[in-house]
């Protein structure tokens, strides 16, 4: 999955701010939504990647609501594969994805957003605590690609799936990256 970030002198310098508030906390993952901040400790990355331009009004008012994206991804319906924004696989081929949200928040937000979802069939969620407590509406076998793309004189490819099990590994990394890699970057006193 992912290296740990280095504590490089501009992740400390836009993450290690004075929180005094939950909002606080939110405001840190909106300005990085909006591109105003290069780094973030979930992302070896720097900077936004051109497809989450797309969606970045988006994250934004969702980040204000306190659904804090680690991951995104729109959706696209038939975009060429050399697009320069989506784009990937070659020439030739034309790319898919299902819109996708990774994100933070507290239990009663889950609760809420879980609660929306009882009539919207179509979407699915995976939802899982510190603690590995799971909330689903997906079985635990159950693979979603949410990536793929059609080539010429080629099977379907489908370079990213979402399933339970990598689901859990990835929770225990971010988890860390929140309860480590993020509060390392503050003094012992105040992480």
């Amino acid at each position: 999955f992912m290296r740990p970030r280095a504590k490089d002198k501009k992740l400390i310098e836009e993450w290690a701010v004075p929180l005094k508030s939950v909002e606080d906390i939110y405001e840190r993952f909106r300005l990085f939504c909006l591109g105003k901040l290069r780094t973030n400790p979930w992302s070896e990355l720097d900077g936004l990647q051109p497809e989450t331009k797309i969606i970045n009004e988006h994250l934004e008012k969702i980040n204000t609501k306190g659904f804090l994206t680690i991951n995104s991804q729109p959706a696209v319906n038939g975009e060429k594969s050399d697009s320069p924004t989506v784009g990937w696989g070659g020439p030739g081929g034309y790319v898919y994805q299902k819109a996708y949200l990774e994100f933070f928040c507290s239990k009663e937000k889950l609760d809420a957003l879980v609660e929306k979802t009882k009539d919207r069939p179509f979407l699915t969620y995976m939802a899982v605590n510190k603690e590995g407590i799971w909330k689903s509406n997906v079985g635990q076998t159950d693979v979603n690609a949410v990536t793929w793309g059609v080539f010429p004189a080629k099977e379907i490819i489908q370079p990213t799936i979402v399933d339970p099990v990598s689901f859990s590994v990835w929770k225990d990394e971010a988890f860390e990256i929140w309860s480590r890699a993020w509060a390392s970057l503050y003094p012992e006193a105040d992480a």
